[in-house]
């Protein structure tokens, strides 16, 4: 909304050869109605949450919980993972991400790179891997990425329409 406020002024500005005074006037009242909409320019959340939303907190907060522990029991041995071209580089089972290995290649393979795939399964960034394994790094321009993305984008729409509108 501010954006399209700022555009408008600008061309304000811009249209009016003649008339200056107009054009400041106008400026001014677009800037007056920036300042008194604050807040209530954007979409709202709903306030307090759904109970729901808390308990789904609650929830996440303990299974992650439970699966840090677990993860972090298993015991980190040497493994090899192996990539499409053939390399094989060391890693620690339980420990090295997928990420990991990324970015031991590069940053911007690391930044670059949506999903996983482990011996041939979809395989998330910042899972462990648990034993010697093929490994390939799917970037966004693989369908299997774009599937990926578009997934998780979907459940974050998701989650703002609740946030919005309830659910």
């Amino acid at each position: 909304m501010v954006d399209c406020a700022d555009n408008v002024v600008q061309a304000m500005e811009n249209a009016t050869v003649g008339n200056q005074e107009k054009a400041s006037k106008m400026k001014d009242k677009v800037k007056d109605k920036k300042a008194s909409a604050g807040d209530k320019s954007g979409v709202c959340e709903l306030n307090p949450w759904p109970a729901y939303i808390q308990e789904r907190l609650t929830l996440w907060d303990k299974l992650k919980a439970q699966y840090d522990a677990e993860i972090a029991s298993k015991p980190n041995n040497p493994i090899t993972v192996t990539l499409p071209d053939g390399k094989a580089i060391e890693a620690l089972s339980w420990k090295t991400t997928a990420y990991d290995v990324a970015r031991g290649i590069s940053q911007g393979l690391a930044d670059n790179t949506v999903i996983a795939k482990v011996n041939g399964v979809l395989w998330d960034l910042d899972r462990p891997l648990e034993a010697d394994c093929k490994l390939e790094l799917l970037k966004f321009e693989e369908a299997e990425a774009q599937g990926v993305f578009w997934h998780s984008s979907a459940h974050i729409l998701g989650e703002a329409c609740e946030r919005i509108y309830g659910g």
